[in-house]
């Protein structure tokens, strides 16, 4: 391969021909100045903002002010606070399923919750769906049926953990859960 680009060497020769070495290039300041003075005024004005108390009526809000707006309907905190607390029960019923081998709480629970349209009860369920589909529940039959039916509802990307299932199956079992998912 042909290089494009030539560069002279006649002058890096003749310094080295010479005995010069080559002069390293003048140093900036290690520390810009106007740099130095423009911390110490900005943190001037932070010490002094964090020193001076705000007094002009400012209170930092509590959690019922910010969550619920009017103590005439309660309903959308109510709401809030029961999903809330329904994703810490299914949330915990995952955690102690993964150690016992029973999800049908925890799916039950995360169905609940998705089809409420909570974003975590969502990542919840596909949590379950995970599980399911590693083997991780006790009865594989009706871990096949659970994930045929969330498939059967839209959810496409269970089919590779159906597959991944069936192959952890015997064939009986297989055939006994595709009687009950309707294959």
């Amino acid at each position: 391969m042909r290089c494009l680009v030539r560069f002279p060497l006649l002058p890096l020769r003749r310094a080295h021909r010479i005995g010069r070495q080559p002069q390293p290039a003048p140093r900036e300041p290690a520390i810009n100045a106007s740099v130095v003075e423009r911390s110490i005024v900005g943190l001037a004005i932070y010490f002094a903002l964090a020193a001076v108390p705000v007094t002009s009526g400012f209170s930092p809000a509590t959690a019922a002010e910010t969550q619920c707006p009017s103590e005439d309907n309660p309903a959308p905190c109510q709401a809030d606070e029961d999903r809330i607390a329904l994703y810490v029960q299914g949330r915990n019923a995952y955690d102690n399923a993964r150690t016992s081998g029973d999800f049908s709480d925890a799916l039950a629970l995360s169905r609940q919750l998705a089809a409420q349209g909570d974003r975590n009860g969502e990542r919840l369920l596909k949590m379950v769906y995970l599980q399911l589909g590693w083997g991780a529940h006790r009865d594989y039959v009706q871990a096949y049926g659970w994930l045929s039916e969330g498939i059967a509802g839209g959810a496409d990307y269970l089919v590779r953990w159906r597959q991944i299932l069936a192959e952890k199956m015997t064939a009986d079992d297989l055939s006994q859960a595709k009687k009950l998912a309707g294959n």
